[in-house]
């Protein structure tokens, strides 16, 4: 079984144009399914308007229809019974598409044959597919609207088919045909959105055209009990296309009627209407839409639910799926199977039943329903799986209904440009406009870590105008110096976000260009080490932070907390220099003592970086999003120069790619502090270390080494054992502070 990102990592493998814009995609997109989070389907939704210019140019043209609808559902979805998020899940069903093109050859063949090989290609697909699952569900606030009422009046008479219900006018501007449609028209009796939906869905499935026209042309008028969101999902796009001078061809016409089928259309009212005539959409028939309908029906996990009742049944919070030749296996993974059933009798407690989600998969009636709608091209498993979350999603309390994170990227964007220059926001790359974007997410992380939150509410805390010095009760310092901090954070959060996007250290040679092409960057380096000017232009950066917050925030105040969210604890770590064990054995270890802090602790990890342990428990603590600080008994070049020696005097292997990984890996310390030690070389700085720890952990092999020759003289000063030692000893720690993982050199 594999996660849904992995999947769809193979789908950016397969031959694509765009390649560069491609890679950008594939980051964002598997960063969503990792977390699931609003802010990284944002990153999903710019990315494709962004390479697709979808609407004739970029983000900007398309932004209303997705953010209306997320801040819609934010501020209404809890007044209705049943209700959960559009948003994230377009994005999820996105996903879901691409994972199956890209793992099931079969389904891939079918897509291929159906619009020609020679004429269609897998940047076509990833666009039509986009188009299709991205914008499947914007006309969610007609129906919402409409719940709301029935909701509304439920509530106060009960439930009676006499109760009133929206239905909308004035339509018929946003239902016209542009001239240019009409012209281009394949079927030129089509005067309406709906008359070429009706048009188009007759001409893939067969149904017959009267039908589906009197279907069509009733589904804003007289609809008492249910308003078809799919429907005006496809009429929005549809129009929003016209009105950018897209053509509506036949693969375009696919996705808008794909939209229009998949949820109460073809489910319930073709199905009555045209009884007993199949209503299952076939792949070979409609693969889009096909495709829509079997990711829409799967996508059954991580989604936030806003109705009450939908709040009852908590869904799965994350799936494993197994994709292959005409096989889709999913399991659903469940924090529990059991929920509170309420009772009404005031003394009595309510009892645990089976989460009605968990019996729909475990009876088989999930496949049963989803085999019902389409003509499944593949065999469908799906189970339930019990499995306590242990998602790290870093959730803050910095909330607001959608911060619009494009006007913070292109203000961002301006800063930089005040400082040194270059091109507008709308000239960049896409990989730097996703740059931008990324430092404007990192801001809810930021004010966390001094401490601080914004919200747009009016709340009981001090209110932060800027970055000062300032007093801090959580710290022992009492002082501390935020914009300081924060400015080595962002440099932080810029190398990691580099060395994930391909990039690697080298020295500035050539012109920018160049340098950009070949993804090669002079500043991925510890901050300690940055020139003062790239140090200043980090501060102003964060300096502007509060500003802009406050400005394109949406009416967002920023607070700070009285004490602090979390204890910070000081973790050293220190071991031999060559390990003949398996790295991943050792690191598995290193790993779990460190989620057993993360719990409670904000933790912190010290090391000397030596060869081998050392970086080994470093590059643990990175991949577990830990701080790293690391105090080294040389300046920064002379100390990779030293390592080198070691290397080729002691015989152990260090190569080109090993000195590019501990350069790429120091560079992620948030702290790097040169302790010069000309006797015993790491003393001095393993005694740093140690005095700022009050936790270690050790790879050692066990045996207690002489710190003194036979004349007194101090050997092996700085080793593993001495450090374990100096730990015990000097620094007070005890047995259970110490936390040894045995290993053979």
């Amino acid at each position: 079984m594999k996660s849904l990102g992995n999947l769809c990592d193979a789908f950016f493998e397969m031959s694509m144009e765009k390649q560069e814009d491609s890679g950008c995609m594939q980051r964002v997109l598997h960063k969503f399914c990792e977390t699931g989070k609003k802010e990284d389907a944002f990153s999903v939704y710019f990315c494709f308007c962004e390479m697709f210019k979808v609407f004739g140019s970029g983000y900007e043209t398309m932004s209303k229809l997705t953010e209306f609808l997320s801040d819609y559902e934010y501020r209404s979805g809890e007044l209705l019974e049943k209700h959960r998020d559009h948003y994230s899940h377009s994005v999820y069903v996105f996903a879901l598409g691409l994972a199956i093109y890209a793992n099931d050859p079969s389904f891939a063949k079918r897509i291929s044959a159906f619009y020609k090989q020679n004429q269609f290609s897998n940047t076509r697909f990833l666009y039509l597919w986009g188009l299709t699952a991205l914008f499947h569900d914007i006309g969610y606030p007609f129906q919402l609207a409409h719940e709301q009422i029935k909701a509304y009046t439920k509530n106060l008479w009960g439930v009676s088919k006499s109760n009133p219900y929206v239905v909308y006018q004035n339509m018929d501007w946003l239902l016209a045909l542009s001239p240019q449609a009409q012209a281009h028209c394949r079927f030129p009796l089509a005067k309406t959105v709906g008359d070429l939906l009706a048009y188009g869905i007759h001409d893939r499935l067969g149904y017959p055209l009267a039908t589906l026209q009197e279907l069509l042309q009733t589904r804003y008028t007289n609809q008492p009990e249910f308003m078809d969101h799919g429907y005006f999902s496809a009429v929005l796009l549809a129009h929003r296309l016209m009105q950018s001078d897209i053509r509506l061809t036949d693969d375009i016409l696919d996705v808008l009627t794909a939209i229009a089928l998949h949820n109460n259309l073809n489910r319930y009212d073709i199905k009555k209407a045209v009884s007993p005539a199949p209503f299952a959409v076939d792949s070979l028939k409609h693969p889009l839409a096909y495709l829509l309908i079997l990711c829409d029906e799967l996508q059954n996990w991580d989604r936030t639910a806003f109705g009450y009742v939908s709040k009852k049944d908590p869904l799965a919070w994350k799936v494993d799926l197994e994709i292959s030749n005409g096989k889709i296996k999913v399991d659903y993974v469940f924090d529990s199977f059991l929920v509170l059933s309420a009772t009404h009798e005031p003394t009595k407690a309510g009892t645990e039943i089976v989460n009605a989600n968990v019996q729909k998969l475990q009876s088989g009636k999930f496949v049963k329903d989803i085999n019902e709608l389409i003509v499944c091209h593949a065999v469908i498993e799906a189970a339930a799986v019990e499995q306590k979350k242990d998602r790290k999603v870093r959730v803050f309390a910095s909330s607001d209904s959608f911060i619009n994170l494009c006007d913070f990227a292109i203000a961002i964007h301006k800063s930089y440009q005040s400082i040194c220059g270059g091109p507008s926001f709308e000239e960049l790359p896409l990989e730097f406009k996703l740059s931008n974007i990324e430092q404007a997410k990192s801001y809810a992380d930021k004010l966390e870590l001094i401490n601080c939150f914004y919200s747009e509410k009016e709340l009981d805390f001090p209110v932060v105008k800027e970055f000062t010095s300032r007093s801090s009760d959580d710290l022992a310092n009492g002082k501390r110096d935020d914009l300081g901090f924060l400015s080595r954070e962002e440099h932080l959060r810029w190398v990691k976000e580099k060395l994930a996007a391909g990039w690697k250290y080298g020295p500035p040679l050539g012109t920018k260009a160049d340098r950009n092409k070949q993804k090669i960057n002079s500043d991925i380096i510890p901050y300690d080490c940055l020139p003062e000017a790239e140090k200043e232009k980090n501060k102003q950066t964060i300096q502007n932070m509060i500003s802009f917050l406050y400005q394109y925030g949406h009416g967002v105040r920023i607070y700070s907390y009285r004490t602090g969210v979390k204890p910070v604890l000081d973790i050293a770590g220190c071991g031999h220099r060559t390990i003949s064990m398996e790295n991943e054995t050792l690191k598995e270890q290193i790993k779990q003592i460190l989620r057993g802090y993360q719990e409670q602790y904000r933790v912190v990890v010290r090391t000397n970086f030596a060869f081998g342990a050392d970086q080994l428990i470093a590059q643990c603590a990175n991949e577990l999003g830990i701080t790293i600080k690391a105090a080294i008994p040389f300046p920064y070049e002379e100390y990779i120069a030293r390592i080198k020696a070691d290397a080729k005097q002691y015989h152990y292997r260090f190569t080109e790619a090993d000195e590019m990984n501990m350069r790429h890996l120091l560079a992620q310390v948030i702290s790097l502090k040169e302790i010069p030690d000309p006797e015993f070389t790491y003393l001095e700085a393993s005694k740093y270390i140690i005095n700022k720890s009050t936790k270690m952990i050790a790879l050692w092999d066990g045996v207690e080494t002489l710190l003194q020759d036979e004349q007194g003289h101090p050997i092996n000063q700085g080793g593993t054992w001495h450090n374990i030692f100096i730990a015990k000893n000097s620094r007070g720690m005890k047995d259970e502070d110490i936390h040894i993982i045995k290993c053979e050199r």
